[in-house]
C-alpha cells in the first residue's frame, strides 16, 4: 500500500472515530430508519382502516352517496401538519408526500376524475397524485364539458384574468360551483380553481369569488365600493351593452359571513340601483407558507 493511500486510511478512520460513526454505528443508525420506515408503513396501513370506517358510517347516513373529493378536509389536515412541522425536511416535500397519501386513501373509497388543460398536466398530476384519473384537453369548454356529461368529477381551471373567461358560464350552468384550488400554498392567487357538481364546507378562513352585475356606466363606482367593503377587484367583463360584470372575491369566516357580504352588495344606496351578486364558490385560504424549502 501507498504511503499517500494508507494515510487517507488513517484519516478516515481518525474522522470516524471522531464522529462515532464507525462502520457499526453506521449499521445501527441504517437499522433505526428501517425501524421508522416500518413504523410509519404500519401508520398508513392503521389510517386506511381509519378511512374506510369513515366511509361507512357516512355512507350509511347518506344513502349511499359520498363525495370522494373534499378538498377543505385536505387542505385543514395538510395546514396542520404543515403548522406543526420541525426540522431539515423541506415542507412542499411534506406537500408532495400528503397529497400522495390523499390520493391513495381516496383511491379505496372509488376513481376520481379530473379533467383539466393539457398546458396544466404536471400541476394537476402533483395535486391529485398517482391514484386518479385523467382527461387532459385543449380548452376550458372541453374541460366543462366533461364535468356536465359526468364523465369528470372536478374540472381544474385557470385562475380567471382577461383571457379566461370561463367563469362568465357559471351563472347559467348553476349546478357547477368553484370548491377548491391549486396549488395548496396559497398565499396569494392560486394557479388553478377546481370546479364541481358538489358543495363545499367553508371553512375558517376561506376566499369566496363573487360575479356582480352591475351597469357598463357605473362600473368605476362599483368597483371602489367594493374595494371600500373589503373585496379585492380582480377583472372586469362586458356583458352587452348596457351591463357588466364584475369578478370580485372577500375572506370570509363563516356561511353567515358570506351571507352579510351578500346583504350588503344587495342592499347598498350607494350606487344609486340594486346589485347582483352571485357566488360562484370559493377555496381555502392559509397565509402560512405550504412550500418552504
Amino acid at each position: 500500500m501507498s504511503v499517500k493511500k494508507d494515510k487517507i486510511k488513517v484519516k478516515n478512520r481518525i474522522n470516524n472515530k471522531a464522529s462515532g460513526l464507525g462502520p457499526k454505528r453506521v449499521d445501527s443508525i441504517r437499522l433505526n430508519i428501517d425501524r421508522i420506515d416500518n413504523r410509519i408503513h404500519k401508520l398508513l396501513i392503521d389510517r386506511a382502516s381509519l378511512v374506510l370506517k369513515v366511509f361507512e358510517a357516512k355512507k350509511s347516513v347518506n344513502n349511499g352517496k359520498l363525495e370522494l373529493y373534499r378538498p377543505d378536509r385536505e387542505y385543514s389536515v395538510l395546514s396542520r401538519i404543515v403548522s406543526r412541522h420541525k426540522g431539515l425536511f423541506p415542507i412542499k416535500a411534506i406537500v408532495a408526500s400528503w397529497s400522495e397519501f390523499f390520493s391513495g386513501y381516496r383511491s379505496m373509497q372509488g376513481k376520481l376524475n379530473i379533467s383539466y388543460l393539457n398546458s396544466d398536466e404536471m400541476l394537476v398530476r402533483n395535486h391529485f397524485g398517482m391514484c386518479a384519473n385523467y382527461v387532459g384537453f385543449d380548452s376550458c369548454d372541453g374541460a366543462i364539458g366533461s364535468l356536465l356529461k359526468k364523465k369528470s368529477d372536478v374540472a381544474a381551471l385557470p385562475f380567471p384574468n382577461k383571457k379566461n373567461k370561463w367563469f362568465l358560464r357559471l351563472p347559467e350552468l348553476k349546478t357547477i360551483k368553484i370548491i377548491g384550488a391549486v396549488p395548496f400554498n396559497i398565499t396569494d392567487f392560486p394557479d388553478l380553481l377546481l370546479l364541481s357538481k358538489q358543495n363545499r364546507e367553508h371553512p375558517v378562513p376561506s376566499v369566496v369569488l363573487i360575479l356582480i352585475k352591475t351597469k357598463k356606466n357605473y362600473f368605476s363606482q362599483t368597483s371602489n365600493y367594493l374595494n371600500d367593503n373589503g373585496f379585492v377587484v380582480h377583472q372586469g367583463y362586458k356583458l352587452d351593452e348596457y351591463n357588466s360584470y364584475i369578478l370580485s372575491s372577500i375572506h370570509v369566516k363563516s356561511e353567515e359571513n358570506i351571507r352579510k357580504k351578500i346583504n350588503t352588495i344587495k342592499n347598498t344606496k350607494k350606487i344609486g340601483f340594486p346589485l347582483l351578486a352571485i357566488v360562484l364558490g370559493g377555496y381555502a385560504f392559509s397565509k402560512k407558507d405550504m412550500n418552504n424549502d
